[in-house]
């Protein structure tokens, strides 16, 4: 066999229709036989309209435990049209070949186009096979009648009560002057209703027969005898009861009908829903909320969900007032969990695996991923035909919509991971040029000062001396910002500890250029002042703010440093006398890249690194930086620490 054509056999899915036929053992057989040799899928299915229940015949279930041993997975559908039933559900698990037993029935009686011939017209991809059997079934998955009685109390006494009320009416057109031909058209249209009124053909046939024995009785002479003289008599009865028996039919007909159109338009407004709500989900747990209280609000069961990573674990369980399940019951459970998660199926009650669990569970999956486990519980009883229907069409929602989301989540990831790789290229750009001129700098001031020293004055060597250790100082902050970010990213945590806030400006103003000619001023409180920090990285901030202070406002100006305590906070600020910065830029100077307007700023020593990186400082104490407007002119930035009390003792 060739590669293609042992796939075409491994994708094969066989469908077997069962009877309750004694003789229905060689159609399984058959099909068992084609089902091993070709290795292939095998479902067996039994449908049985609504008001009846496959458990009522022993013969019946004798031939589904042998299809279940033959290897096929049998499944119940409850339907009152058997042929419309079988088409559907071969189309929906793609079956390739239909297995089913039949006799032709005499020719008499053959009213109908045989079953193979109609299934054939509507399924022409599948390959049909019809076991003919002469002990058969006459029609193939017909039900055979069950001890199952149409009588019931309600219509019994509704037919009696209208009867009741056509005698009464018609007492009073005899004993009036109307004519007594209204009698019979009074009785004629209670039969009507009766049938209309009532479940089942069999009841208008009774009122049918109570009409003319009341009819004959009190109204014919010779009065209150079953006598009958009059012959036309005989025709009107054979009239209403042909009448009765027709209307009953067409009545029971158009219930079916309008349940049927009832049920499809309840379903069609439940996808609609469950598509809308879908729509309006904002992640994966909220596509998992809704589409689990839909499917246990319309089921009226218990459900459960499993992530797909999560099998071992307690489940999710709707609604939320429903009954919990304990954990050693689920773990009873583990084994079909695994099984459904693995092969993508279902298993659980009403199945052919593990049917003595008391809950179904089914995946949740499209081609390509598994998105978890739906469990339901089935001590209500199998799924009808509608919930069945209703079930799947939600649970395929359900996995398109996780599809959409996770494809969603990729994208943004791929978007993010895009950005991530400009910004890091831009970064890597801004540092090789703005590193070169103060690298520039620093080897061509050296190579002056090696080559020129002895013909160099001592001012103008003090002024290459200073310029080398600005352009060496400038390098050393930019690395240490460029250090931080590296850090911050990778791991936001930091070193927490009390540190005494006078230490750690000092400390700042040490690393600030030294022969600036601004004027910085530092404003702290009488008493010590200590707040949770991480003093190497704050001092960072405040030189930062510092060089930037000094680099952006003009010399001579007043630069002011200042804490102070707030309840159980700490308040730095740094004031500067610039000339401040347009209420349009404040929110864009904390981002990374960004560099001042100030014609005071010296470009070739900006790369915009610095105040987005005191962001992230903060940030990673849980606090934030900001930037005001200082009066009369110029900007104040401000931040906050925790304040932490030292006693001495």
């Amino acid at each position: 066999m060739r590669k293609d054509e042992k796939n075409s056999a491994k994708n094969t899915v066989v469908l077997l229709c069962l009877s309750s036929s004694p003789s229905s053992r060689r159609v399984i057989q058959a099909a068992a036989e084609f089902l091993r040799v070709e290795g292939s899928e095998g479902i067996a299915i039994y449908i049985t309209p609504h008001d009846h229940s496959p458990d009522d015949n022993p013969r019946l279930q004798e031939n589904i435990a042998l299809a279940k041993e033959s290897g096929f997975e049998f499944h119940s559908l409850q339907s009152d049209d058997i042929l419309v039933s079988i088409t559907e559900y071969a189309k929906r698990i793609s079956a390739s070949h239909l297995f089913l037993g039949y006799t032709a029935p005499p020719v008499l009686l053959q009213t109908k186009r045989p079953v193979s011939e109609q299934l054939t017209q509507a399924l022409p991809n599948v390959i049909i096979h019809v076991i003919p059997d002469p002990l058969s079934s006459p029609v193939p998955l017909m039900q055979k009648k069950s001890g199952k009685t149409p009588w019931n109390i309600h219509d019994f006494v509704l037919v009696l009560a209208i009867m009741a009320a056509a005698t009464f009416m018609c007492f009073w057109v005899d004993q009036s002057r109307y004519s007594n031909a209204n009698i019979i058209t009074i009785y004629i249209l209670a039969v009507l209703i009766a049938s209309l009124w009532t479940s089942h053909q069999i009841y208008g046939i009774m009122a049918s027969v109570l009409y003319i024995l009341l009819f004959n009785f009190l109204f014919i002479e010779p009065r209150f005898t079953l006598l009958v003289y009059d012959p036309e008599y005989l025709m009107t009865y054979f009239v209403t009861m042909a009448a009765a028996l027709i209307t009953g039919t067409l009545a029971v007909r158009v219930k079916n009908i309008a349940r049927r159109s009832a049920e499809n338009a309840y379903q069609a407004k439940i996808l609609l829903d469950t598509s809308n709500q879908l729509e309006q989900a904002q992640s994966a747990d909220e596509i998992i909320s809704i589409s689990c209280r839909q499917l246990a609000t319309l089921l009226s069961r218990t459900v459960l969900f499993y992530g797909k990573d999560e099998i071992s674990g307690e489940p999710q369980i709707y609604p939320l007032s429903a009954k919990a399940i304990s954990l050693a019951e689920l773990q009873k459970d583990h084994e079909t969990i695994v099984w459904v998660k693995e092969h993508r199926h279902y298993a659980g009650a009403y199945t052919s695996r593990w049917p003595d669990c008391p809950r179904q569970y089914l995946s949740i999956h499209t081609d390509e991923y598994g998105y978890g486990i739906i469990g339901i519980d089935m001590s209500g009883g199998p799924f009808s035909e509608f919930e069945n229907m209703i079930l799947h069409s939600i649970l395929n929602e359900f996995a398109m919509a996780l599809e959409n989301e996770r494809i969603e989540q990729e994208r943004q990831h791929a978007e993010i991971k895009a950005e991530n790789e400009r910004m890091r290229a831009s970064f890597l750009r801004s540092i090789s040029h703005d590193l070169r001129t103060p690298l520039t700098s620093i080897y061509g001031n050296a190579t002056n000062l090696s080559a020129n020293e002895k013909y160099m004055s001592e001012d103008d060597r003090r002024k290459v001396y200073t310029d080398i250790r600005d352009d060496a100082v400038w390098l050393v902050d930019e690395m240490e910002n460029i250090l931080s970010v590296t850090r911050l990213e990778s791991d936001p945590k930091i070193n927490l500890s009390a540190e005494n806030v006078e230490d750690v400006i000092e400390e700042s103003l040490r690393r600030v250029s030294s022969h600036s000619s601004h004027q910085i001023i530092v404003r702290l409180p009488d008493y010590p002042l200590f707040a949770l920090m991480d003093a190497k990285l704050i001092s960072q901030v405040l030189v930062n703010l510092l060089s930037n202070a000094v680099k952006y406002t003009p010399e001579d100006t007043e630069i002011i440093i200042a804490a102070e305590k707030k309840d159980d906070i700490v308040e730095i600020s740094v004031a500067d006398q610039g000339e401040g910065i347009d209420d349009e830029e404040k929110e864009q100077v904390f981002e990374l890249f960004h560099t001042g307007k100030s014609a005071h700023a010296d470009s070739s020593r900006s790369m915009g690194v610095g105040l987005n990186v005191c962001r992230m400082i903060m940030q990673a104490h849980g606090s934030t930086i900001s930037v005001h407007d200082n009066v009369p002119h110029g900007s104040v930035f401000v931040f906050t620490l925790k304040a932490e009390d030292i006693k001495y003792e």
